[in-house]
């Protein structure tokens, strides 16, 4: 085994490892949009604790081995990656400013007595959806500009219509699940 294989394997491992942060993070939002009472909230708002730190980690190890890969097969050269270190450049502020959001709606179901129409608000974002769709969709464009290494305008439509599409199906389905209003049951725990 070469050293080339080794950065392989760990740059696809990585790879599996933020899409199931991703997935994760896809089911707690799911639920959380659908919360009527703050123990639901509490308990999808984190399903699992260190789940940012794998999401980070995760991406740290993708880019530092990606350029290593890159470097290895003189590809910096090529188009598709210099989109795709742009493409994650423009992820990473979005991923981060979901990260500073869900730890203030942590924060809120940490301190709250009982589910409010704030803490609702907060647990049902919009943001939060679009933001999702939006790194899911960019991170598919990325891999299919690693499989099929197109050339410069070919890979910045691919990753623009990502996002796009990734902007537009989750808007689509934010309206869709976002005409749903609180319960009407006494909603205290």
């Amino acid at each position: 085994m070469t050293l080339y294989s080794l950065v392989l394997f760990v740059h696809l491992t990585a790879m599996l490892g933020l899409f199931a942060a991703l997935s994760i993070e896809v089911l707690s939002l799911f639920h959380l949009r659908r919360v009527s009472n703050l123990i639901d909230a509490r308990h999808w708002i984190e399903p699992i604790p260190a789940l940012p730190l794998v999401a980070m980690g995760s991406l740290l190890v993708l880019f530092f081995s990606g350029v290593y890969l890159a470097m290895q097969m003189s590809a910096f050269a090529l188009a598709w990656t210099k989109v795709t270190v742009g493409a994650l450049l423009f992820i990473a502020p979005i991923g981060a400013l979901t990260g500073r959001r869900m730890r203030a709606t942590r924060r809120a179901c940490t301190d709250a007595k009982a589910i409010n129409s704030e803490l609702l608000r907060q647990v049902r974002d919009p943001y939060l959806k679009i933001s999702l769709g939006i790194r899911v969709a960019a991170f598919l464009g990325i891999v299919l500009l690693m499989a099929a290494k197109p050339e410069l305008w070919e890979s910045i439509s691919i990753v623009g219509s990502s996002v796009v599409l990734g902007f537009i199906l989750s808007c689509v389905s934010w309206r869709r699940s976002g005409t749903l209003s609180a319960p009407s049951v006494d909603i205290r725990d």
